[in-house]
């Protein structure tokens, strides 16, 4: 059985770890809104495009509905169940973390007002393009359970973020597959989704400091 300060140790890592990822993904946000127009960020959204659209619709589109607003909800909440009585502290906190990164996507899709991208969308999309709400929600939400998991198993942790990375990315890219974001907003959908995890870790290891 591991201590409690070896836990307590593990534990100031994680969140030193992801204060330092959030940093660097609100300067990559930062460092986007400023190159959106310019002609580098242009060319890679297009090659990214016409590499990617129209590829696997209809694995993109079943992604497309679990990362929804609704659906990613739904699935914090069915988690959150899952976690309600031996972590409470993970079920309230993934559906929170998850409903403020959809409130950060809406405040900043509606600063920037990026047009969605001029391709046959493959998915409804209304909502300005820049940043992918289903980018943030999507990796919210898993590296928020990659955290969970590697308190719980730290001797796998690398396992548990690798896998979040991955489903994080396929959902990403997905949304250029079917035409409804650049590849910039999904870029810019991580980078603002690390600030969301950031707070979610810091509050989930002073809560458990504190117990």
């Amino acid at each position: 059985m591991r201590s409690f300060s070896l836990r307590q140790n593990h534990n100031s890592q994680a969140v030193r770890r992801f204060q330092w990822l959030a940093l660097a993904g609100i300067a990559l946000l930062l460092l986007l809104i400023l190159s959106l127009d310019r002609a580098y960020l242009n060319t890679l959204d297009v090659v990214m495009s016409q590499a990617l659209y129209n590829g696997p619709v209809q694995l993109s589109q079943i992604l497309a509905a679990l990362m929804s607003f609704t659906g990613s909800l739904l699935l914090a909440v069915v988690l959150a169940a899952y976690f309600w009585r031996s972590d409470r502290l993970a079920a309230i906190g993934l559906p929170l973390s998850v409903g403020a990164c959809w409130a950060l996507a809406a405040a900043i899709k509606y600063t920037v007002q990026r047009p969605r991208p001029e391709l046959l969308h493959l998915a409804h999309a209304s909502s300005p393009s820049f940043p992918s709400g289903h980018s943030m929600a999507a990796w919210t939400l898993s590296m928020g359970v990659a955290f969970i998991f590697a308190q719980r198993y730290p001797e796998r942790q690398s396992l548990f973020y690798c896998l979040a990375l991955l489903f994080a990315v396929v959902c990403g890219l997905s949304r250029v597959v079917l035409g409804v974001h650049y590849f910039s907003d999904v870029l810019a959908g991580f980078a603002a989704a690390t600030l969301i995890v950031a707070l979610f870790v810091m509050r989930y290891a002073k809560s458990t400091r504190d117990f």
